[in-house]
């Protein structure tokens, strides 16, 4: 299993999770609230499937309308600890795996 993760500051606005296509692969990522640890989202194959996708984290209280093809996940706390999971089948795996964490990307909503 490959591991991925990092702290999100939702205080200034949403920010957009992109998922690759992972035709078929295992991954996850999980939001976690830090205050106290309770784990309240999770993208993945076995939630949402494999195929690429958007979602927007929204903080507490944000009243934005959110873009045409993306889900929402609304965190509630302004601060999330996400958790990124990919799959590896074998040494010469890594590679494919390594470059498909790398393509899970969060970018602020106002870019």
């Amino acid at each position: 299993m490959l591991y991925v993760g990092g702290c999100l500051d939702l205080s200034k606005g949403p920010q957009v999770l992109h998922v690759p296509d992972m035709a078929g692969r295992y991954y996850s990522v999980q939001f976690t609230d830090p205050s106290d640890g309770t784990n309240f989202a999770y993208v993945g194959k076995r939630t949402t499937g494999t195929e690429a996708g958007d979602y927007l984290m929204s903080g507490p209280g944000w009243k934005g309308t959110v873009p045409q093809g993306m889900k929402q996940i609304a965190s509630p706390n302004k601060s999330v600890l996400v958790i990124g999971r990919v799959f590896v089948e074998s040494d010469s795996d890594l590679p494919t795996a390594y470059g498909l964490a790398k393509q899970i990307q969060l970018t602020p909503l106002s870019h």
